[in-house]
């Protein structure tokens, strides 16, 4: 396998690694260690230790390198680093990836587009985005399904997930692995406590149908828009909420265009890790069986180093002079499931075989028994 002259040069000239060693200095990442000081505030920001992600294995001359290319959630980008570094030191060097982040290679829809091609070897993209090729991730869409994240990976990791992973590969996927992106939460310009308080506010949400209904039905004004426009729309007052991680929520910095956050715990929206299948089938049963393995460290890696971005973002966020933190009364969250009822329905209609909406709730509530609710 080798790279497309044309697009090797178009990746050259913007790669971002970001590997320790390789892509910052070693002053970049003691700086990344330390508490950062807000001018005048006396806000003290923390941050999660650095990790070296250095293999210790010399690449070979016939190395190749995949294109690995995703948006700037810091566990994501851990995660990439991680499976790289794995990757060389399980294939001896004959393996390893160059790592683009900060969708510099384009919007998710962008990259999926040029993994269908074979143009980008693997990629990350939400399930809201995938679901756009391939219709069946539109049943990850609907909201206030999960109670916390075990049933999530119940579900993810059983038989929903695999079934969901067989129907992309005739989309020209090979899905890796479900990676974390956390429960959305919500930020605003003002206090949120009941679906009253969201009448009318403009908010930018992922180009996708359930997701759109789903806050008309609370009585906000959705406005479909790429993350990479997000915060200047925020600035400039064309959107007024977001919903997204506490951890992306914190990274964006959007407590500088946001004076409220509350924790909803709305939806939970998984990452998806994809390969080229063209790609991935053109590997040795060797190379694919290191990549799976890989895979499947990498996914444990990130869902760990999620939860400790964040526990530190939220407790930035609650500390935070320009933001106000809040939480949703239990009335308050059975008033917003309530109008969202009829999800299921457009669910049935958007995907192409209406029973893997059943297995869905069939998986959710055998994984809502195996690990209840707290509390």
């Amino acid at each position: 396998m080798r790279l497309k002259r044309g697009i090797a040069a178009m990746l050259a000239a913007v790669t971002v690694l970001g590997l320790a060693g390789c892509g910052g200095s070693e002053k970049e990442a003691a700086d990344g260690a330390e508490n950062t000081a807000t001018k005048n505030t006396g806000f003290v920001e923390k941050r999660v230790d650095p990790v070296n992600f250095e293999s210790g294995v010399e690449l070979t001359d016939d190395c190749y390198r995949f294109i690995y290319a995703l948006g700037n959630a810091p566990a994501t980008i851990d995660a990439a680093k991680f499976f790289k570094m794995r990757l060389e030191q399980e294939s001896k060097g004959t393996l390893s990836c160059d790592i683009y982040t900060d969708n510099v290679l384009g919007s998710e829809r962008e990259l999926l587009e040029g993994c269908q091609f074979g143009n980008y070897d693997i990629v990350l993209a939400t399930n809201a985005t995938v679901a756009s090729f391939d219709n069946d991730i539109f049943c990850l869409d609907i909201p206030w399904l999960f109670d916390n994240k075990e049933q999530v990976y119940e579900v993810l990791d059983g038989p929903l997930g695999d079934r969901l992973a067989k129907g992309l590969e005739s989309k020209g996927f090979k899905l890796l692995q479900w990676q974390e992106n956390s429960f959305r939460t919500l930020s605003t310009n003002k206090k949120i406590e009941k679906m009253s308080d969201l009448e009318g506010i403009k908010i930018r949400i992922m180009e996708n149908e359930l997701q759109l209904q789903q806050w008309k039905n609370y009585g906000a004004n959705p406005t479909p828009m790429a993350f990479t426009e997000l915060f200047t729309a925020l600035q400039q007052k064309t959107v007024d909420a977001q919903d997204n991680g506490a951890e992306l929520t914190w990274q964006t910095k959007f407590y500088e265009v946001q004076s409220h956050y509350t924790y909803t715990k709305h939806i939970y929206s998984p990452y998806l890790i994809m390969m080229s299948k063209e790609k991935f089938d053109g590997l040795t049963p060797e190379q694919q069986e290191i990549v799976l393995k890989v895979s499947d460290e990498a996914v444990a890696y990130e869902r760990q180093r999620v939860s400790e971005y964040e526990e530190i973002a939220l407790e930035n966020i609650k500390n935070h002079p320009n933001m106000e933190y809040g939480e949703l009364s239990p009335e308050a969250v059975e008033e917003f499931k309530a109008a969202c009822t009829n999800l299921k329905d457009l669910a049935y209609e958007k995907v192409k075989d209406p029973s893997v909406v059943d297995l869905l709730y069939s998986e959710v509530e055998k994984a809502k028994a195996k690990f209840p609710a707290e509390g």
